[in-house]
């Protein structure tokens, strides 16, 4: 059973101007260029985004929850910052890491649209990191250090889940 440990980027959170670097698809991680973080701001579609109040922390742990449950997903922890959220996630059989995280981030903006009133927004950066889980000890030190020393909301397997205090997972009617 694959065990992966994604972090999903808020979209223009870490931007080329950043003091400590930032990286670029096929170039890697580069040094901070202020130049280069105007060009990324004058070509941006949409405006920056943050998970910064607890509210919206809440919907991506509410949704990512529903969306590993109607999947047959395992979710087994996840945890939020307000520039990113981590989500370490389990399936059954084959199933590429990349359809994971791309329904997930589909589903997930869906619901941040839903709870700001915002649909169609963009939420996350292109892609994103994954790594995959490789030990029982690896898995223990996400769960246990790693996700709940950052600074917003963190939940675990066989914790209360936060509420659907918008709504988000409701269907809407056309």
């Amino acid at each position: 059973m694959p065990v992966y440990h994604f972090t999903l980027h808020a979209y223009r959170s870490w931007s080329p101007g950043h003091p400590r670097g930032y990286t670029r698809r096929g170039k890697g991680y580069l040094p901070s260029d202020p130049e280069m973080a105007q060009k990324y701001d004058d070509r941006a579609k949409h405006p920056k985004a943050q998970f910064s109040s607890r509210d919206i922390q809440e919907v991506l742990i509410v949704g990512a929850i529903d969306l590993c449950r109607n999947r047959g997903w395992r979710l087994h922890a996840a945890g939020t910052d307000p520039t990113h959220l981590h989500l370490i996630v389990s399936w059954k059989g084959f199933l590429d890491w990349r359809v994971v995280r791309q329904k997930t981030k589909n589903l997930l903006s869906l619901f941040l649209g839903r709870a700001t009133e915002d649909p169609g927004r963009q939420w996350f950066v292109r892609d994103g990191s994954r790594k995959r889980v490789t030990s029982a000890d690896h898995l223990k030190y996400l769960i246990e250090t790693y996700l709940p020393d950052h600074r917003g909301v963190f939940w675990r397997e066989g914790q209360p889940e936060p509420p659907d205090r918008f709504n988000v997972l409701a269907p809407r009617s056309k």
